[in-house]
């Protein structure tokens, strides 16, 4: 989850989850991350690395680590990104209600608060949200929330504190299953338009996006194979893939579990 605002609310940051059936026969609730995160097992954290292959072939390691914390529940508790040398650079936590749903988002980048999100809940669904900057002052809420069985934000707005539509987002699922998605800016052009397709172990098998900034659009498809497996069958190793057929990223995964 690099940024829990677009991975809740923006499709331009997907998660592919499990399907139904699995998640029928899972015993965590339907809206735990670990099902959003497509994991197995109690998992207490997942770290990931990756590197990045160019047009020759050559791999360099990125310097950036990052990690997501749950509880024995299977709700995340923080994200951080850190560089090789251990020292975190940003840091995301997480407070729940009772019934899991995400209640505050604190982001601290280099140990200072940038930005917090508070989420309404009602009945089970996210029924608004405020965003304040570093100062503690409001600079945006939202409305027009529809929430899944799943604990997930399909559509919504953002808007700044004038009213005007900041963004907003129309996501599609097949049950927990995000398929496709779109992002409409303050301008009221589309700045992101994407769909995923998964594989038979519910994981990203292809995806293709095309994104605007300012007057410049950018369309990649990609392809997503899966080298290496742990015991839990959570996969270990992913190869990312350009239109081409041409290796772009290595992304490495290790993860640690609850003891049974």
């Amino acid at each position: 989850m690099k940024n829990f605002l677009l991975a809740l609310f923006i499709s331009s940051v997907f998660f592919a989850c499990n399907n139904s059936s699995e998640v029928k026969s899972s015993s965590m609730a339907k809206n735990t991350d670990m099902i959003s995160f497509n994991l197995k097992g109690k998992v207490q954290q997942l770290q990931e690395t990756s590197s990045t292959i160019d047009s020759t072939g050559k791999s360099k390691m990125d310097s950036v680590v990052y990690a997501d914390n749950f509880d024995d529940k299977g709700y995340i508790t923080s994200y951080t990104e850190r560089d090789s040398a251990g020292t975190i650079h940003k840091e995301e936590t997480f407070d729940h209600d009772s019934a899991g749903y995400v209640t505050e988002v604190k982001t601290m980048s280099n140990g200072k608060l940038t930005d917090k999100f508070v989420l309404d809940v009602k009945d089970g669904k996210y029924v608004g949200g405020k965003t304040y900057d570093s100062t503690g002052k409001q600079v945006s809420y939202y409305t027009d929330l529809v929430t899944n069985d799943y604990g997930m934000t399909t559509a919504g707005k953002e808007h700044f504190m004038n009213g005007r539509v900041k963004t907003s987002w129309d996501d599609k699922f097949d049950g927990p299953v995000f398929v496709s998605g779109t992002t409409i800016d303050s301008t009221g052009k589309i700045s992101y338009q994407g769909s995923v397709k998964v594989n038979d172990k519910g994981d990203p098998a292809e995806e293709t996006s095309t994104t605007r900034d300012k007057d410049s659009t950018k369309t990649q498809k990609m392809t997503y194979k899966y080298d290496n497996f742990d015991d839990k069958g959570n996969w270990t190793q992913q190869t990312t893939y350009n239109e081409k057929g041409k290796p772009t990223k290595v992304t490495r995964r290790t993860l640690t579990y609850y003891k049974d």
